[in-house]
């Protein structure tokens, strides 16, 4: 008869589960915008997350709900726009080319970076 499993079998699966539990804890601390910006038509949009909203836009059909947001709807052809989901951290964004859509998760502070001066 045969082991199933070795001392270094368990060894290998404690150190990818410490790291697993790591990597979620770190994904799940980043930090949360605020704000959603709207680049629609050579307008710039703001909105606060705060609230549960829906939005339309020409085509496109737009959820806040929650600190997050998401495209429920639209009438381009692949419709990645809305199959990429739910947004809610800093910098994650939507873009949706044939409707020259962009939505983007931002903080709301008005400090000043090393690249302004």
């Amino acid at each position: 008869m045969f082991k199933v499993f070795k001392a270094g079998d368990f060894l290998i699966l404690t150190i990818f589960c410490i790291i697993l539990l790591m990597s979620m804890t770190i994904y799940l601390n980043l930090p949360r915008g605020d704000i959603l910006k709207i680049d629609y038509q050579n307008k710039t949009i703001k909105y606060s997350l705060n609230q549960n909203k829906k939005i339309k836009l020409g085509d496109l059909d737009i959820e806040i709900k929650m600190s997050k947001a998401r495209v429920s709807h639209s009438n381009c052809k692949n419709q990645y726009c809305v199959m990429q989901g739910w947004i809610s951290h800093i910098n994650q964004s939507i873009l949706c080319v044939p409707n020259l859509f962009k939505m983007t998760i931002s903080q709301n502070i008005d400090k000043h970076d090393s690249t302004n001066y």
